[in-house]
């Protein structure tokens, strides 16, 4: 097996900004990106227009299994530009199937990297998602922290008329689109909007606006480190078990696949009960 490390930090820039190809883990494309660096330089090749739209999803193992269950959001999730390693689970599957385990990059610590290089460069940013009291503080918040950085409009993500939505973005015109609504809804809304939107990228960020406004947690940083970010969240939020336990059959269909080679579509279906509150805007619903 091999290990993608943060050796590669040191790419040129013109290779940093080129995009590796994808590792399909049963049906669901992950991008295998060395570092934070190397994101941020694809990151600005995008916004600088060298390629054109771009829609990168955080790929995590409920996301994964979901996809593995639901052809819509396999469908949106497949039209994503990138799909971040977003999850210990979905680098443990990778090191299970291909032989080679994925750096992980979170989604909540890849936009507290962009939020400083858009307020360098710049770049007009939209924060569109979670409650009204959440999107306020975060913007609060990252004014505070970067007075330079343009935040051109706002939204919380309780709202019904989505063309209305869309003409506000528009109207801003921003360089980056961050969508926070939670999972899948987020992934379902930028798949359908995103050709008419005036913005270069867009990125769904689940409750990352809940952990910057302050108003959530993330693990301590050693459990962040190693993975296990996902049992700090069992014990301090206990009503997440329903989003926890897919870890099981996830982890079963994976081992499944590697000891039969059989299609996933003949693997059996486990029956497990749903989260209630997956589409929830308010759900915290950060790195795994």
């Amino acid at each position: 097996m091999t290990f993608i490390t943060g050796t590669e930090d040191r790419l040129s820039s013109h290779a940093a900004a080129a995009l590796p190809p994808v590792v399909r883990l049963m049906g669901v494309d992950v991008t295998p990106l060395a570092s934070y660096e190397q994101a941020l330089a694809c990151i600005e090749r995008i916004v600088a227009g060298g390629g054109g739209k771009s829609f990168w999803a955080a790929i995590n193992p409920q996301k994964m299994y979901r996809a593995w269950r639901e052809p819509a959001l396999r469908e949106a999730l497949g039209s994503a530009g990138a799909g971040i390693c977003d999850g210990i689970g979905v680098s443990l599957a990778a090191g299970i199937l291909q032989g080679r385990w994925l750096r992980r990059i979170t989604g909540c610590d890849l936009f507290t990297r962009i939020i400083p290089l858009a307020a360098q460069r710049g770049w007009g940013v939209f924060l569109l998602g979670a409650s009204a009291q959440a999107n306020q503080k975060a913007a609060e918040n990252l004014r505070r922290q970067y007075p330079s950085l343009r935040i051109v409009g706002r939204r919380d993500g309780f709202f019904e008329d989505d063309a209305e939505v869309v003409r506000e973005i528009n109207q801003t015109r921003p360089d980056l689109l961050f969508v926070a609504m939670g999972s899948p809804r987020q992934e379902f809304w930028i798949a359908r909007h995103m050709a008419s939107i005036d913005a270069r990228f867009f990125m769904g960020v689940g409750g990352t606006f809940d952990v910057v406004g302050g108003l959530a947690r993330r693990a301590p940083r050693l459990l962040r480190a190693v993975g296990l970010e996902f049992l700090y969240q069992l014990v301090t939020q206990p009503k997440r078990w329903q989003r926890q336990i897919i870890y099981v059959p996830f982890l079963l269909r994976v081992l499944g696949r590697r000891l039969s080679g059989r299609r996933i579509e003949e693997l059996p279906r486990l029956k497990i009960p749903r989260a209630k509150r997956l589409a929830d805007p308010q759900e915290p619903n950060v790195s795994r």
